[in-house]
């Protein structure tokens, strides 16, 4: 292991002892840092100071009231959607609602099933029943004809 005051690249301490004596980059580094703080104080303070004058203002025109009077509005509406959604769960609505939603999804496609079945039937059959109903028209026409002819 070599000793602190080597050069060789593998040393660390020497690599600390370098960053660590005082340079004219690291006091430009800090000084730049002082300033950046000390400008970012400056913009809270005046960011406070116009929030103090904004509120100032605010209840100088009655609008604090009104905004504390919202605000409470929505606090108590917020409590009335959450107690009643509560209570529907509590209740079961919300699962009974679910419930009837599925069994009518269910049920739906239950539906659609069938009327594809009674279609494909109706298209399988339509020609028979084509012929069919014609030979019976045919047949009624010849009777119809013949009572009249007598």
């Amino acid at each position: 292991m070599s000793s602190p005051s080597s050069s060789s690249d593998d040393d660390n301490s020497v690599r600390i002892q370098d960053h660590t004596s005082p340079s004219s980059s690291t006091s430009e580094a800090t000084e730049q840092t002082t300033e950046t703080i000390k400008d970012v104080a400056r913009d809270i303070v005046e960011a406070s100071s116009s929030i103090r004058e904004l509120i100032l203002t605010l209840h100088h025109i009655g609008a604090m009231e009104e905004i504390g009077r919202a605000t409470r509005a929505i606090r108590d509406t917020a409590n009335e959607i959450n107690d009643t959604v509560k209570n529907l769960n509590e209740r079961g609505t919300i699962k009974d609602t679910a419930d009837a939603v599925e069994e009518t999804a269910i049920a739906t496609q239950d539906t659609i099933h069938t009327l594809k079945v009674a279609t494909r039937e109706v298209a399988e059959t339509a020609p028979t029943t084509l012929k069919t109903l014609k030979e019976v028209s045919n047949k009624v026409r010849s009777k119809i004809t013949k009572k009249s002819l007598h």
